[in-house]
């Protein structure tokens, strides 16, 4: 079988590096970097090379703006991860990957990436092409945390997922889809089994344990949780996110949601830094992710509380580990199949949870009877 190749772009961005040194780590393929800087290209394709002397590194050009530029880059490639903080070049990517004969994978946050995909579903399906999309841990794992604990109950009526995060961040760019989606700011959740649109007082008390204690948490949007009702009989499900600290939470926060009313996209740079600042100065040193599922349920006809709690020390590898989790099983060609997949919908997730944990997550369950 020949060497499957995996194109990285923006490989050279905060999630983008950890996730090109997993790869190296984790599989065979031949790894490259690509994106509008080439410099920064070249420069961290040096330091893998020392760290991976045996491995095929190389580096390309690739802008996202530039469609010509992305169909240059993907010939020959067997897939591409779009690893870009570009949103708004999702279409550019899919439709250069289409061209060209490549898979594809993003962990975009903003859900609009789902709908844009939609729109080239027939495409990608005539094209025999396999698209996973809001791959991650935030998309990604609130759908598969729910499907691993379903076999957990006869009757299976509420999850709700929970995610605590403490970190620190360097680029705004990094956090560009965060400052959008906080300025279009719109959340369902689904209660009394149907789906109605958060309000301020929808909130949920959650247990992280150690690291984080109890926490007031906010929900937020995310696609992957729409078709869960579907597939089981849930009463309940949604997915929510702790604060951060009183700067961000109390003054960034309401300052982004004045200037959105304003004009959309206002500030857009000023708010990211502002953040960045208040995660770097303001948050406690106690770093890292959080991630919970809690679920309850019958089963042999009495009440089951099933929970699931998730942790790493480090947010961008907490991102990269369930990516290239999800990889395995492309690579392995259980998931490789023609089609828009939600990463959430279409791993397995007990092999999921398996290679994350061998990968450094640390995963802790506990199933008891009220």
């Amino acid at each position: 079988m020949s060497t499957k190749s995996i194109i990285i772009l923006g490989g050279y961005g905060g999630t983008g590096k950890v996730i090109c040194r997993r790869l190296l780590e984790e599989t065979d393929a031949a790894i490259i970097i690509a994106g509008r800087n080439t410099d920064s290209a070249d420069e961290f394709c040096s330091i893998l090379k020392r760290e991976f002397s045996e491995k095929n590194i190389s580096t390309v050009f690739a802008d996202a703006s530039n469609y010509q530029s992305l169909v240059t880059a993907f010939k020959n490639i067997t897939l591409v991860i779009d690893a870009t903080t570009a949103t708004a070049h999702v279409s550019n990517v899919a439709r250069a990957a289409i061209e060209t004969g490549t898979d594809y994978l993003d962990f975009h946050f903003e859900q609009k990436t789902v709908s844009e995909l939609e729109t080239m579903k027939q495409k990608i399906e005539d094209s025999g092409r396999c698209f996973i999309t809001q791959a991650g841990f935030h998309p990604g794992l609130p759908s598969t945390f729910v499907r691993y604990s379903a076999p957990q109950f006869d009757e299976f009526k509420k999850a709700i997922v929970g995610m605590a995060m403490n970190t620190e961040i360097e680029k705004p760019e990094s956090i560009y889809e965060l400052v959008d989606v906080l300025g279009d700011y719109k959340v369902d959740i689904f209660k009394k089994g149907k789906w109605k649109q958060a309000g301020y007082t929808d909130f949920e008390k959650i247990n992280f344990g150690v690291r984080f204690g109890t926490k007031i948490c906010y929900p937020i949007q995310m696609e992957e949780m729409y078709v869960l009702p579907k597939m089981f009989p849930l009463e309940e499900t949604g997915v929510y996110v702790a604060g951060f600290n009183w700067f961000v939470d109390y003054l960034v926060f309401p300052l982004t949601f004045f200037l959105a009313a304003i004009k959309k996209g206002l500030g857009r740079h000023l708010i990211a830094k502002l953040i960045i600042y208040g995660l770097n100065n303001f948050s406690n040193d106690n770093r890292g992710v959080s991630f919970v599922l809690e679920a309850e349920g019958t089963k042999d006809n009495k009440p089951v509380k099933f929970r699931v709690v998730a942790e790493h020390d480090d947010a961008y590898e907490f991102t990269a580990i369930p990516i290239v989790a999800c990889i395995h099983q492309y690579l392995n060609g259980n998931i490789a199949k023609p089609g828009l997949w939600l990463m959430g919908h279409i791993v397995d997730p007990n092999r999921l949870f398996t290679d994350m944990e061998k990968m450094g997550i640390e995963i802790n369950t506990q199933n008891e009877e009220e």
